[in-house]
């Protein structure tokens, strides 16, 4: 069983790609109408243009770094760099095609191959990362924390991941050879050179949250002088767990120093764009479904079609959230202001079926094309709730730094909340989205909605 460490096992990868390409474009490209003779293996040119094609696959994998192999935490992480790496393939070969005469004729044609390539290569690399587990990324932790415990939960979670927490390390003698959630405690910090030797360690995560005097600051230096990876513990947990801790030990200072947090005017004119012209067309081709839900609002109960609520959108200004009404009039005065909540009494039978298939949602396309809202991005919330939950909640005001959105990473990943507790635990996915803001993220989440919307037993 070959490592991907080893240079035989990183070799093997690379044969493997090339393999890959010669196969398909060798059984594919010459059996195309109109190919000529020489496009074939047997042929010097048809050979020659193979490994021109596969020279360009190789290094698009190189230029999005597909040969970085400590980098895939789970399967979604290698999907984001296979598509630009299709990408540019595709634009590559595309380009090689128009400007090349003697294939011109074939210029659509060599396209063809890409999509198995890429598919097989896909297929080969989540086999060796994620099914032999010699090949996942062997991390030692630095203390025996609450953090420490969470992300050796999270891995015990997940049975396809692309690291495995191999052991602890810690200042406490008595804690040696003791195991917190299974992992062991290998031996002290003063002793973690040694112990990177000789387990194999390709990365340390440090979860010690007072380290004044307590980090073993120069050995970990003679690891990262020798290639180890050293991480903080709240960024490898944010990279497990998909969202942000939030603590009294998260700093102002880790917002600052922290790659991402960074939406630009180009970002926001992209975005604003996209919503307008998504959410014409969409407004557009449900139009006979929406003025139907209107029929049958008016007709189940009295008042009126659309409920119209304040929320708190891009940079606290508030706007008025459009919805089908769902709810018998006037039911905020039965209560008042509250969450809403799962079985809500007040809920109509009409309004129960909309909510169950977010058709109650739609009219917040009307939001979107104002520039109210974003397709994706933070849920937007009601001026009272927010100006509580920004003086109980670290960081909450950081979520009003986008456009809020009609569906967000907090939607897809945390089950329904109504309760102050939930928006705290939101606001780390919420957190997540805008230090990560990009179009692949947007992309998934979408994906992940119509999956919710398709397959959930809803509100």
């Amino acid at each position: 069983m070959f490592s991907v460490r080893s240079t035989s096992g990183s070799i093997t990868i690379i044969i493997g790609d090339m393999i890959i390409c010669y196969l398909f474009f060798g059984l594919i490209l010459p059996f195309l109408a109109y190919s000529p003779e020489w496009l074939s293996l047997s042929s010097l040119y048809g050979y020659l243009t193979f490994s021109v094609l596969t020279l360009v696959v190789i290094l698009s994998l190189c230029f999005t770094r597909l040969y970085s192999f400590m980098e895939y935490i789970y399967p979604v992480d290698l999907i984001k760099r296979i598509l630009p790496a299709f990408a540019l393939s595709f634009v590559s070969i595309a380009t090689m095609g128009f400007f090349i005469k003697s294939v011109i004729l074939l210029s659509w044609r060599l396209l063809l191959p890409l999509v198995p390539i890429y598919g097989c290569m896909f297929i080969f690399r989540y086999l060796v990362f994620y099914g032999l587990t010699k090949n996942r990324e062997r991390i030692l932790i630095v203390g025996v924390t609450t953090q420490a415990r969470e992300i050796i939960k999270e891995s015990h979670r997940k049975r396809f991941r692309g690291y495995e927490i191999v052991g602890i390390v810690t200042s406490q003698e008595a804690q040696v050879a003791t195991k917190t959630e299974g992992v062991s405690v290998l031996g002290l910090m003063e002793n973690v050179q040694k112990i990177v030797q000789e387990h194999t360690i390709d990365s340390i995560v440090v979860t010690l949250r007072e380290r004044r005097g307590k980090l073993p600051v120069y050995e970990l230096l003679g690891c990262k002088v020798k290639n180890i990876r050293i991480e903080e513990g709240f960024t490898f947990y944010e990279k497990i767990k998909r969202k942000i801790i939030i603590d009294e030990f998260l700093k102002p200072s880790w917002f600052i120093f922290e790659t991402g947090f960074f939406y630009t005017s180009i970002h926001g004119f992209a975005k604003r764009t996209q919503g307008m012209i998504v959410s014409f067309i969409l407004l557009t081709f449900l139009s006979p479904i929406l003025v139907l839900v209107a029929i049958l609002i008016k007709l189940e109960s009295p008042g009126p079609v659309f409920f119209q609520q304040e929320r708190v959108g891009l940079n606290g200004k508030p706007f008025r959230l459009l919805k089908f009404r769902s709810m018998c009039q006037d039911a905020e005065k039965m209560i008042g202001p509250a969450f809403a909540q799962k079985n809500d009494p007040r809920i109509t039978r009409l309004g129960m079926l909309t909510r169950k298939i977010r058709l109650d949602e739609v009219p917040q396309f009307i939001n979107i094309f104002k520039g109210d809202m974003d397709l994706v991005g933070p849920r937007p919330e009601r001026p009272v709730f927010v100006s509580q939950l920004e003086k109980i909640v670290p960081y909450y005001n950081l979520r009003h730094v986008v456009r809020p959105g009609l569906t967000g990473w907090a939607q897809v990943n945390y089950p329904y909340g109504d309760s102050f507790e939930d928006s705290r635990e939101k606001l780390k996915y919420d957190l997540y989205y805008v230090k990560h803001f990009s179009w692949y993220l947007d992309l998934l989440i979408v994906f992940l909605t119509i999956r919710e919307v398709l397959f959930s037993k809803g509100r």
